[in-house]
């Protein structure tokens, strides 16, 4: 894997700053091995080489080449080599994959990228047609970003190279809002916008052609492109069919020189993913190195008695099936999250709102690059794809179908294996299922953001209404069951991509490795979109494509536990109850000062202080989770002037 960069001037000479402050970023800022450039009056590429793979030792980039007049750079670690060698007729078989990819792009133009399979991003300069291409792979696993004017492109992986250069570029307020108003985890709503005005992320599976008179973006893959060579008719064929398939994307996830760890929970996707990883690697005499976060403080149980706060127990029954797996079990040493924001600002260089599970991954990946490994995995999509099918999913969209039939059928199973009433269950579904139609069906609503922190009028000089009709995430309140064409539109949905595309593409510059997740790879993806959705819990069975398919890999009590639901970082908040009296002053401090302040209902805010003065307890959770979400951005608002 690499970083790139670069500048191109469209009728001046480029800055002779360019090298000194974009490069020596990433020198100072990245675990990179080596790193490279080419400069001429108007335009300059740089690289910086991760020594992921074998052939990446012999990567040379970026590439000037003067018989086609163009300047070539990538960052990529492509699956299907074989495949392109073959196409490219090729008898070179350890050719590196930034010198594959520029043999394609000189045998078939801009689209080459149709034939690319993998991670990558990449940047062509055609100095005759003064012209430059900027790509992305099918689900943006590599980000980049750029800033363009009618003078001047400039392209990053990482966003601060550009700030650093281009030093009048202002705060995007618009994306700021975004942030502090939109529900869950996500920091936007418009897929290519970032935190600053005029800097922009590509979206994936798109490439932009660049001039001087403008940008065009082109989409050249989405899930719903047909799916080829999936003949199946029947659920026993897809299931066959999605296990070959899924143990060839993990397959591919595995190709490095260096060792190889993985992200693991209990959960079906991560283990699967490392069960099957496993047996590869056992193959050939390697081991798995296993990270799971495990609690510092005691948790108080849990009312719902299907929630497992520590899944240390249940991780090593996953363990004991494989001799090659090394189980490291971690805590973080008991640190809180509220010290681990800055840090977690300086790799992500934007807002975020997973606060309480970052620490713990940079932690994971920590570890994993101490013991030499340079792919780390993980299933940290599988909820959406391979372990998709919650049960009232299914059931909502066979009714809302009127498949009363197959409705009840599959009701009739799933209550008969979670030992629940079926008529009391009929009367919850049904009552749940007509409101959530009401729901669907009002599209009027006044929304409220759910951080009741926030002034009553910050709504009102921001057009949420047209941020979320410019972007691709859905208004909706409440918790509502997901019917077949909601699932499609959310597998299509781009803005979880590039966001997921930047934290992984940061963490893995700044660890010296590449974070690699089959559960999100482009043929997963493609498959899901075109499977049966009643599939997805045929018969009544939650997750049955996952669960069916695993019966060899699993232990029977985790597979076959339809109703467990591991919490992840669940000490989170106990941490910070625990060192309460320290951080009081600090939180109330960053909740007061200027730059945040006048988004800030004041009364709340100071109520809050008021009642938490003594002590913190659980039942602040909710409250407290809002207002660390404001602090993380008046943090990123206050970062050094040097940088910003």
């Amino acid at each position: 894997m690499s970083a790139i960069w670069g500048t191109i001037s469209f009728n001046n000479t480029i800055s002779e700053d360019a090298d000194s402050i974009m490069r020596s970023y990433y020198i100072s800022n990245c675990k990179i091995d080596r790193s490279s450039f080419l400069m001429q009056s108007n335009f300059y590429f740089g690289c910086g080489i991760q020594h992921i793979t074998q052939e990446a030792y012999d990567e040379i980039l970026p590439v000037f080449d003067a018989n086609h007049k163009l300047c070539f750079t990538a960052d990529c670690l492509l699956d299907n080599r074989d495949e392109l060698l073959e196409l490219l007729s090729e008898t070179r078989t350890s050719l590196p994959d930034g010198k594959l990819m520029l043999s394609a792009y000189l045998r078939w133009g801009i689209d080459c990228i149709k034939y690319f399979r993998g991670l990558f991003s990449f940047a062509v300069y055609d100095i005759e047609k003064n012209t430059i291409y900027l790509a992305t792979d099918q689900v943006s696993s590599r980000c980049l970003y750029y800033y363009w004017s009618k003078e001047e492109l400039t392209f990053s992986t990482l966003l601060m190279p550009l700030r650093l250069l281009h030093r009048n570029i202002s705060y995007n307020q618009l994306y700021l809002k975004d942030f502090l108003t939109a529900p869950g985890l996500m920091p936007s709503i418009v897929s290519k916008e970032t935190p600053f005005e005029q800097v922009f992320k590509l979206n994936p599976g798109t490439y932009l052609e660049i001039t001087s008179k403008g940008i065009r973006e082109v989409e050249y893959w989405t899930p719903s492109m047909p799916l080829t060579n999936c003949d199946c008719s029947s659920p026993e064929e897809y299931g066959t069919y999605f296990r070959a398939l899924y143990e060839s994307c993990i397959q591919d996830a595995l190709r490095t020189d260096k060792n190889i760890g993985i992200a693991l929970s209990s959960g079906l996707d991560s283990s699967s993913v490392g069960a099957i990883a496993a047996n590869f690697l056992q193959k050939k005499n390697k081991k798995l190195y296993t990270y799971t976060y495990v609690p510092y403080e005691p948790v108080a149980q849990d009312k719902d008695k299907n929630k497992i706060h520590n899944e240390e127990e249940d991780v090593m029954k996953i363990v004991s099936m494989y001799p090659n797996m090394v189980p490291l079990f971690l805590n973080n040493d008991g640190k809180n999250c509220f010290y681990g924001i800055t840090f977690g600002i300086d790799i992500m260089e934007i807002p975020y709102k997973a606060f309480g599970n970052l620490p713990s991954l940079f932690e994971i990946y920590d570890k994993a690059s101490i013991n030499s490994c340079k792919v780390v995995l993980s299933g940290q999509m599988g909820n959406s794809t391979v372990s998709s099918g919650y049960i009232e999913d299914i059931l909502y969209d066979l009714y809302t179908k009127r498949k009363y039939l197959s409705f009840l059928k599959y009701l009739n199973s799933y209550c008969k294996t979670t030992k629940k009433s079926r008529k009391h269950a009929f009367k919850e579904f049904v009552r749940y299922f007509h409101n959530s139609k009401k729901m669907y069906s009002d599209n009027n609503f006044n929304y409220v953001p759910d951080n009741p922190f926030l002034k009553d009028t910050i709504c009102d000089d921001y057009p949420i209404r047209e941020r979320y009709a410019s972007g691709d995430l859905s208004l909706y309140k409440g918790s509502l069951p997901v019917p077949r064409h909601l699932y499609l539109k959310q597998l299509g949905l781009k803005t979880p991509y590039t966001y997921i595309g930047e934290f992984e593409t940061k963490a893995g510059l700044h660890y010296g490795l590449v974070l690699r997740d089959p559960t999100k790879d482009m043929r997963i993806l493609s498959f899901c979109y075109h499977l049966p959705y009643h599939l997805f819990a045929y018969g009544g069975t939650p997750r049955w494509l996952i669960r069916s398919q695993s019966k060899d890999i699993l232990p029977d009590d985790l597979r076959n536990n339809w109703l467990r639901y591991g919490i992840q970082n669940s000490d989170y908040h106990t941490r910070l109850i625990r060192d309460w009296d320290r951080l009081y002053p600090l939180l109330k401090e960053s909740l007061y000062s200027s730059k945040i302040l006048p988004y800030m209902n004041e009364e709340a805010v100071s109520d809050f202080f008021n009642n938490t003065k003594s002590a913190l307890s659980a039942k602040n959770e909710l409250d407290l989770k809002y207002l660390m979400i404001v602090h993380v951005l008046n943090s990123f608002l206050n970062l050094p002037k040097c940088i910003v």
